[in-house]
């Protein structure tokens, strides 16, 4: 029988890239002695997607995101929500392991290289230590790109995205980043023609208006749209690795977009 101890192992012995005395990749929920019945892969283990896990027979839910938000929990109402959370979890059975640190820059199936071949570019080879991956349009005009992302975009979800620049203008190489991890100074320096972005990762009065000055364009989309299809990979990857017990991703629920009519 496959422990949560043994999940937690796997994950060690690939990312030779965590520094495994300081991870967001830990046990979130339950004890490494835990015995797994079924595995759910989720984006974030909301209250939501762990009931639907565990109506499919799972009990170990793994989880990119962690389980409680960065609010103070000496706050009442935030307390309340933690301790509702865990008393959920465990009425249900389920252990929370997060997979975060070991995912974010995995070779090929990982969080940035699953985004880059969703969006279906040729792409430059990423180093393994980078968070960004430049994909290669063959030349088009930055609201042509935008719909062709929100075209992609739109089978996760969202339907819309944010588009910062001249919408004629001509852009060839793309800088992206998933997550909260769309540093633009950082990006700035692969020599974008234009930036994707996420809304966790640039702010309007720091962000966009240094993009603008930078003169380099910039489409945002959300966050967890860009983490998806790794999380889809992630769910494949254990299941080739644990085949004895069923792997399934789970969808989660996030803010969509409502367009005028």
């Amino acid at each position: 029988m496959v422990t949560v101890g043994d999940l937690m192992a796997h994950f060690e012995e690939i990312a030779w890239w965590v520094d495994w005395n300081d991870t967001n990749d830990v046990i979130m929920h339950g004890a490494a002695e835990d015995e797994v019945e079924g595995i759910a892969v989720g984006w974030i283990a909301s209250d939501r997607a762990v009931r639907e896990a565990a109506e499919r027979g799972a009990n170990l839910f793994v989880s990119h995101e962690g389980l409680f938000y960065p609010l103070p929990g000496e706050e009442e109402s935030v307390e309340r929500t933690f301790q509702e959370r865990r008393e959920l979890l465990d009425s249900l059975g389920m252990s929370v392991v997060r997979c975060h640190d070991t995912w974010d820059r995995m070779p090929e199936i990982g969080i940035p290289d699953a985004w880059a071949t969703w969006l279906g570019f040729a792409t430059e080879e990423r180093e393994t230590t980078s968070f960004y991956k430049i994909c290669l349009t063959g030349g088009m005009a930055l609201d042509a790109l935008a719909t062709v992302i929100v075209g992609r975009c739109a089978e996760l979800g969202q339907t819309s995205a944010l588009v910062v620049g001249d919408g004629s203008r001509f852009v060839r190489r793309m800088a992206v980043g998933t997550g909260a991890i769309t540093r633009l100074t950082e990006m700035m320096r692969l020599e974008p023609d234009v930036i994707l972005a996420t809304d966790d990762g640039v702010t309007w009065t720091r962000d966009v208006l240094y993009d603008m000055g930078m003169d380099v364009p910039m489409i945002v989309v959300s966050h967890p749209v860009s983490e998806l299809p790794g999380m889809m990979r992630l769910a494949e990857d254990l299941g080739e690795q644990f085949p004895d017990g069923p792997v399934r991703y789970q969808p989660i629920d996030y803010p969509r977009t409502v367009s005028a009519r």
